[in-house]
């Protein structure tokens, strides 16, 4: 049996935070449980860390609760709070790997490029911050107003990734967890992978813009029980599976 690659996450371009921090704690059967000695030495870990690029004085104690709850307003100075939430993201991230690793649930695409599908919301979304150099005198239309009625309070975008064996998947990205300043354009210029969940199927038309926002007809005749039985109205070839995204980075085999 040949040697598995020890691949290591090396730079971080996308992270969900708030995902992988439910994955974990359902990993650990419910709300992590600071009793046992694997928790307690990993918060001992945590607060050593804070401690040493703080040089002490204050409470880690008090910090750490506060950083872990999100409520590091009163008593901190900013210096100090960014410190305690980037040594527990830090740890955040090397759990999630750790635990995504062993768990076959959860499907990971390595060395990939991915793509914007063909007249999409996404391409648009990559595009659309470009259209801002033209001077707004010169524009047809109020480009502010046209963004927000495409793009409004939309949270995930699809991006396609292709197969050797040419099948392509959706990866969708959920567009406030970019990492170090990178953005949905900057997906298809990396060679990157992707942790991500399965959360459905669609077809590849159903990505265009024009699909996107076209609502079906009420009165559009349903398939008659023939055509569910042969399964004519409807074929599942064509469907592509849907991958929310956890985590995508560079990754270096050390194997």
């Amino acid at each position: 049996m040949g040697k598995k690659p020890n691949n290591k996450m090396i730079k971080v371009v996308y992270f969900d935070e708030g995902s992988a921090s439910d994955y974990i704690v359902i990993q650990n059967g419910g709300q992590i449980d600071w009793s046992k000695k694997e928790n307690k030495e990993k918060l001992a870990k945590i607060l050593t860390e804070i401690d040493v690029q703080a040089k002490g004085g204050f409470n880690l104690l008090s910090l750490a609760k506060a950083a872990i709850s999100g409520s590091m307003q009163v008593g901190y100075d900013a210096t100090s709070a960014k410190m305690a939430e980037s040594t527990i993201t830090n740890t955040l991230l090397t759990d999630y790997i750790e635990f995504a690793n062993k768990d076959t649930c959860v499907k990971k695409f390595h060395n990939k490029y991915v793509y914007a599908p063909e007249n999409s919301v996404s391409m648009y979304k990559m595009y659309s911050s470009y259209l801002n150099v033209v001077p707004k005198d010169q524009m047809p239309i109020d480009l502010g107003e046209l963004n927000n009625a495409i793009l409004g309070e939309r949270g995930y975008y699809q991006m396609l990734v292709s197969n050797d064996d040419g099948s392509k998947q959706v990866l969708r990205f959920n567009i406030n967890t970019f990492k170090n300043g990178y953005t949905l354009a900057d997906l298809s210029k990396m060679n990157l992978s992707f942790f991500g969940v399965n959360v459905g199927t669609c077809v590849e038309d159903d990505l265009s813009m024009e699909n996107e926002f076209k609502f079906e007809s009420s009165n559009k005749k349903p398939p008659s029980a023939q055509e569910v039985v042969k399964g004519i109205h409807e074929t599942d070839g064509n469907r592509l599976e849907i991958f929310d995204i956890v985590l995508a980075g560079v990754m270096h085999d050390q194997s």
